[in-house]
């Protein structure tokens, strides 16, 4: 059995897709051997190689990082890359000749040689196109929806995606297929904490994106007691995002000296020292397929607070304080609970703890390698 993965979503800044793409492959590759597993480029190490993450930042990856950015404001040209890769795809694979194409990041390239199956991570840009660049949702719409229901499977990561594919799509339940992501080993709270922070904070991860309802959360941090905020730090991580005019503003409101840590985007080989240092982790996410910081945190030996709404209580169970994203109030309480009440804290800890033990990248990659067992036996 020989698998594609496009690999191009493993750049820099190594988004939730690209690393799942990224541990999916690897964990596929142990299962497989060498020589099963081939990856559609890079935009480091080139097309057709193996990806191999560097510790540290590295400023070459920031410069094309921020090229790109800015070469994506030009309309319509997400589309033409799109299609100039897509050419680049087939040559590819008429080198390697895959017998089976695996799509991670939504939009398939044209393939042949044997079935596809495409990844839906979320359908946010179905459910709330507002939360993302038009440009995107334009790009999305012709090469992923337009092309669904060409493919011989899809994979989704949480039950309440199925749910929104099941609602949203015109698709077959049964080519829906469930395979909950994982944690990496180097999460766990034995080890070092991130240089350069407070002793101790509150922690949000993520990209700075509408969704992730960064203005409520800076809201409900703005308004805790004096004492509980000049002790625990507001720290933000992340890439910067699209649509942050309204987080800008809020952070406008912060008086000198309250005003949240923004980190910008921490690279995946420190982010197991970023959550140890925690001392609570807040992820008030409006709308996620699966929440892989919630689980991380989670592995980390830190208390979390999420939604209760969308993937989010599925994947935290009784490991994680739920609450409304949408209410402020809500939400500056249960900072405030877990801050102050030391014995919650310990408690949350410990069900965190053997919460995260159920998921691990092995597992995922087993179910999706039943999935392609699945597809190529029907076909013969």
């Amino acid at each position: 059995m020989k698998i594609l993965l496009n690999g191009l979503s493993l750049a820099y800044p190594i988004s939730g897709v690209g690393q799942y793409t990224l541990q999916l492959g690897r964990s596929l590759k142990a299962l497989l051997g060498n020589g099963n597993i081939f990856w559609f480029g890079n935009n480091e190490l080139g097309y057709g190689q193996e990806y191999s993450e560097p510790i540290g930042l590295n400023i070459i990856d920031r410069v094309q990082c921020q090229y790109k950015k800015g070469l994506r404001k030009v309309p319509g040209l997400k589309n033409l890359g799109h299609l100039w890769r897509d050419h680049q795809f087939r040559s590819y694979v008429r080198k390697v000749t895959p017998s089976l194409y695996h799509e991670t990041n939504y939009a398939p390239f044209h393939f042949d040689h044997g079935p596809t199956i495409v990844t839906l991570c979320d359908l946010s840009f179905v459910r709330h196109p507002e939360w993302h660049p038009k440009d995107r949702v334009k790009h999305l719409e012709n090469f992923c929806l337009k092309k669904i229901s060409q493919v011989k499977a899809i994979i989704t990561i949480s039950e309440f995606s199925r749910k929104e594919i099941l609602n949203l799509l015109n698709i077959d339940p049964i080519q829906i297929h469930v395979t909950p992501l994982g944690i990496d080993q180097s999460f766990h709270p034995a080890g070092n904490r991130l240089e350069g922070l407070p002793n101790q904070y509150i922690l949000f991860l993520g990209n700075l994106e509408p969704r992730k309802n960064l203005p409520r959360l800076m809201k409900a941090y703005q308004s805790l007691p004096q004492t509980l905020k000049r002790r625990y730090p507001l720290v933000i991580a992340g890439a910067s995002g699209w649509h942050t005019h309204e987080l800008k503003q809020v952070l406008r409101l912060f008086q000198r000296g309250e005003r949240p840590i923004l980190t910008g985007y921490v690279s995946q080989g420190f982010l197991p020292d970023l959550y140890r240092g925690a001392s609570l982790f807040v992820y008030p996410s409006l709308y996620e397929g699966f929440g892989l910081p919630v689980l991380e945190a989670m592995a980390s030996g830190v208390p979390v607070i999420t939604s209760n709404s969308t993937s989010l209580p599925e994947v935290v169970g009784d490991g994680g304080l739920l609450v409304n994203p949408y209410d402020v109030d809500l939400l500056r309480e249960a900072m405030r609970e877990l801050l102050e009440d030391e014995k919650k804290r310990r408690e949350m800890i410990e069900r965190s703890l053997v919460r995260a033990k159920l998921f691990s990248w092995d597992k995922c990659a087993r179910q999706t390698l039943a999935v392609y067992e699945k597809v190529l036996g029907k076909l013969g």
